[in-house]
């Protein structure tokens, strides 16, 4: 395994690690932001390795799934664009209260991030 790929997989296993700590806090909005951040750089660590390719400076996880040729149709594409929103919109007052304050508004956000964490981290394991 690449060195940079190494780097990448231990701040993504970091942030999936705190964002499980912040769901059992009850800090919903900073768990979906660690969630969402999991998810974005277990997809460029992968592209990293399987691509060789330098990842894009994107947050938009759609488009990093593409950049891994990795198939999107295994999953609710709105949901994980709605993942994708979360990083910017965590950070205003306004929005995260309206969007991110309870679990069952987060829920689908969480759950999509870790379906997709969980299913790239098997394909590291599995190569």
């Amino acid at each position: 395994m690449k060195k940079e790929t190494k780097v990448w997989l231990e701040q993504a296993e970091d942030d999936y690690k705190n964002g499980n700590l912040l769901v059992r806090s009850k800090s919903y909005r900073g768990a979906v932001l660690f969630a969402q951040q999991s998810t974005e750089k277990i997809l460029k660590a992968y592209i990293l390795e399987f691509k060789d390719e330098v990842p894009k400076k994107t947050h938009r996880i759609e488009q990093l799934m593409k950049d891994a040729g990795l198939d999107l149709s295994l999953f609710n594409v709105k949901h994980i664009e709605e993942l994708s929103k979360s990083y910017t919109w965590v950070r205003y007052p306004d929005m995260s209260q309206r969007f991110y304050s309870k679990k069952d508004i987060t829920e689908m956000l969480l759950v999509i991030a870790k379906e997709i964490y969980i299913w790239v981290k098997k394909k590291f394991e599995n190569n």
